[in-house]
């Protein structure tokens, strides 16, 4: 599974192979089952984990237990709990498989020893940082000015794998939505 890894940096990043392979050294491969919590509300984030194959998803769950889904990576992407993972303090989500599926991880402790020894880990960190800033402003945007129905028509064109491989459930959770409104809205298309 490294060699996904590998492929992704190569792709991505403009590395060197030794520096690549520094950077690959410190992952470990997990298995994650589907419905598997990886991370629980109450613990520190550990582990920040690049998807294989399958997906992962982050969640909160409110006071009256609806769960509201944050982010899903699917393959050749990253998920952390970024607050938690960054200052190593409890979390108030979950992360979730929602897909068997097989991921590469790497612990705080080798990532911030990474970050400091080779520009691709800080360029890696960057780019995270980066891309998690205008994935958050982007839902946010979007829940604010879109109805419901805008959200789920958009979410079809730019990513339809989450209303292909994910269960009615984690979609609405994901949109913002009950089920029965998310199945009123699919059922019009």
């Amino acid at each position: 599974m490294k060699e996904i890894l590998k492929a992704y940096f190569s792709n991505n990043f403009q590395a060197s192979t030794i520096e690549i392979e520094q950077l690959v050294s410190v992952f470990t491969e997990k298995i994650a089952q589907k419905n598997e919590i990886l991370i629980s509300k109450g613990e520190p984030c550990w582990y920040t984990y690049f998807v294989c194959k399958g997906s992962v998803r982050a969640y909160f769950i409110d006071d009256n237990g609806q769960e509201a889904t944050r982010y899903i990576a699917f393959e050749n992407q990253f998920i952390t709990t970024v607050h938690s993972f960054i200052s190593q303090t409890p979390t108030n989500e979950f992360l979730e498989g929602t897909e068997q599926s097989v991921l590469i991880q790497i612990s705080y402790g080798d990532f911030k020893k990474i970050t400091e020894e080779t520009a691709l880990g800080r360029v890696l960190y960057q780019k995270q940082l980066e891309a998690a800033y205008i994935i958050n402003h982007w839902r946010l945007e979007s829940f604010l000015k879109m109805p419901a129905k805008q959200r789920y028509d958009f979410l079809l064109q730019t990513n339809p794998a989450i209303v292909q491989r994910l269960s009615n459930k984690i979609v609405a959770s994901y949109l913002g939505i009950t089920q029965e409104s998310f199945s009123r809205i699919k059922a019009k298309k």
